[in-house]
């Protein structure tokens, strides 16, 4: 599956999402690819009590190409780790208003 995201910091970025493991609606695990990075993330759900649901993530940057791409996650960590986390808590946000 294609996904093309516009940010703030670029025009266009273009990455392939793989879904590599679907258990919905327990967990699923997918594989990004970029033409400069690689990641993997796992998220899964668990009802801690009725129409309450625990939402977890692991991201992990498995592949960086480039030396531009390896020294900004050296010197700027963050710039990786905040997009991410904006991400998650839109996602939570988008699930909350379902209901």
């Amino acid at each position: 599956m294609q996904k093309e995201a516009n940010l703030k910091s670029c025009t266009n970025m273009e990455l392939t999402e793989t879904v590599t493991a679907n258990n919905l609606p327990d967990s699923f695990d997918a594989f990004f690819e970029h033409k400069h990075m690689d990641n993997t993330l796992k998220v899964s759900f668990k009802e801690i009590e009725p129409g309450k649901t625990e939402f977890t993530y692991e991201g992990e940057y498995v592949k960086v190409r480039g030396l531009m791409p390896k020294l900004m996650m050296i010197l700027f960590p963050s710039m990786f780790k905040e997009p991410a986390q904006k991400w998650y808590t839109n996602f939570k946000a988008f699930v909350e208003k379902q209901n």
